[in-house]
């Protein structure tokens, strides 16, 4: 009889063990990647006009979040100049990013030294699946070029 019990008091503690974890909160997920989707509502592959005759084919691109504030950025591009020949490269930044609200802002947060040519930070709008960036390429600063990133996975 006694081993009997504590085979049962064995098996309820493996029990109430294995149970604890499927009742405790998930884990917020420590980074969230985002694929490209479309620039301008055009699905990719797409191109972004350069000016001069010159032209940037948007191949893919991905936006990576971390809960730190860090952003890394990867795109891959092919350009096709008038006198050269065609480019296809892939560039990764890392940069920061800051939120308020559902607002998120992309670059560095440091002041641009003096002398320096320094480029923009980013602006855009986060959901819970989606990422739209604003970029001012074009030479009309009314009217931005905008990325649409779709949420593929959480870890």
């Amino acid at each position: 009889m006694r081993l009997s019990c504590q085979k049962a008091l064995l098996a309820l503690l493996i029990v109430t063990i294995g149970c604890r974890d499927a009742t405790e909160p998930s884990p917020q997920p420590r980074s969230r990647l985002f694929l490209l989707e479309s620039v301008d509502g055009r699905p990719l592959p797409t191109i972004i006009d350069a000016g001069a005759g010159d032209t940037t084919h948007v191949l893919w691109s991905s936006v990576t979040l971390d809960t730190s504030g860090h952003a890394v950025t990867v795109n891959h591009l092919r350009h096709v100049y008038l006198q050269y020949p065609p480019e296809e490269n892939t560039y990764a930044l890392r940069q920061a990013y800051r939120m308020k609200g559902d607002s998120i802002e992309i670059g560095s947060f440091q002041p641009c030294p003096p002398g320096a040519m320094c480029v923009g930070n980013l602006h855009g709008a986060l959901t819970d699946s989606t990422l739209a960036i604003a970029e001012w390429y074009n030479p009309y600063p009314t009217n931005p070029i905008i990325y649409l990133y779709r949420l593929v996975q959480e870890y």
